[in-house]
């Protein structure tokens, strides 16, 4: 499980290095997913082979969740690197209230107390670390950060979705596969048009940046598949551990890293995001 949330950690550090050393956010992130889907398939080649025939079942839910991905992935690099590591990872990890919703609504399941004074608790710690004070003392709002949010948590809402009617032990490895390759198609297509059209320049730099991001990316995901893979271990108390490990995690590097140095807000609101993921594992 520490692999597992050291992964999804790296993911945000990487994007935070990506502004550091004037990476092409779109451009690696194309590169990422390709190489994600690129690895995927081949370390579970005679599954995605076999899983091939029924590929028009599940053509659909990956179309869709892919271009979801690198949305939202785009989203967090230009969030990590005018926000902070801290505030993105909270963004995206209180996400997890979004398919939480979504499931009291879609699949009749149980709306608990505890649930609603978690999503509550959730929405809170985003307003809450997404707080700046300006040179005046104000108070002042990004949207990025709630851009990020909501992407985040209708990634997950797709994913549950496609998980609830398409999804089979069979086509499973197929199906990440596959919306790596479509988020990395979507996103080959918009850097062929700035290449083409904008006249911009593809570093090598981008490239590498893509590839190492994508290779972790991958073993995020891998790592994921294992821990919820263990015997006698609920779903649900893996995501909050996993979440609640990222959003602390992400602010020890902010802080050893980047020298980030949270105000008030931004303390609270990884203390209400703990807070929120304990009420949620319950």
């Amino acid at each position: 499980m520490l692999l597992t949330a050291l992964t999804a950690t790296l993911l945000y550090v990487i994007l935070k290095y990506f502004s550091r050393f004037n990476i092409n956010n779109l451009y690696a992130l194309s590169f990422n997913y390709l190489t994600a889907a690129t690895i995927s398939f081949l370390m579970n080649f005679e599954q995605s082979i076999n899983a091939l025939p029924s590929f028009h079942e599940i053509f659909l839910p990956c179309f869709l969740t892919g271009l979801l991905f690198i949305f939202v992935f785009y989203t967090a690099a230009i969030t990590t690197a005018k926000h902070g590591l801290a505030i993105t990872s909270i963004a995206g990890k209180m996400s997890m209230v979004i398919p939480i919703a979504a499931g009291f609504i879609f699949y009749d399941e149980l709306i608990t107390s505890l649930k609603v004074v978690g999503v509550i608790i959730a929405l809170v710690a985003v307003y809450v670390s997404n707080n700046k004070v300006d040179k005046n003392g104000k108070f002042s709002l990004s949207l990025l950060p709630f851009l990020l949010f909501i992407g985040s948590g209708m990634v997950d809402t797709a994913v549950k979705f496609a998980q609830h009617f398409y999804i089979t032990d069979s086509n499973r490895q197929l199906f990440i596969s596959s919306c790596f390759g479509f988020a990395g198609l979507f996103g080959l297509a918009a850097t062929s048009y700035q290449v083409i059209v904008k006249k911009t320049r593809l570093t090598f730099r981008s490239i590498i940046a893509g590839v190492i991001l994508g290779a972790v990316n991958y073993l995020s995901l891998d790592f994921l598949i294992r821990c919820l893979a263990l015997p006698g271990v609920e779903s649900s108390n893996v995501f909050a551990m996993l979440n609640m490990m990222v959003v602390i995690l992400s602010a020890l590097f902010a802080f050893l890293l980047f020298k980030e140095k949270p105000n008030k807000a931004n303390v609270s609101g990884i203390i209400l995001a703990i807070i929120a993921i304990t009420v949620l594992s319950l």
